[in-house]
């Protein structure tokens, strides 16, 4: 069953500001760098994709 997480950016990353927020489903007990990466540059653009990193997010 899919589950919604909540992804709070860390620190400032791949123009996005610090407490940048994106919400990640994922069948998984938490989302992987390439799901992050595909919501990161569906929302903010193909630059963002560099914050794919889980570490760079507090995942919720």
């Amino acid at each position: 069953m899919a589950k919604v997480f909540t992804c709070t950016l860390k620190e400032s990353r791949a123009g996005m500001p610090k407490g940048t927020t994106i919400q990640v489903t994922s069948n998984l007990s938490s989302p992987t760098d390439s799901q992050i990466a595909d919501e990161c540059e569906r929302r903010f653009g193909k630059k963002a994709r560099d914050a794919q990193f889980k570490g760079y997010w507090d995942i919720r």
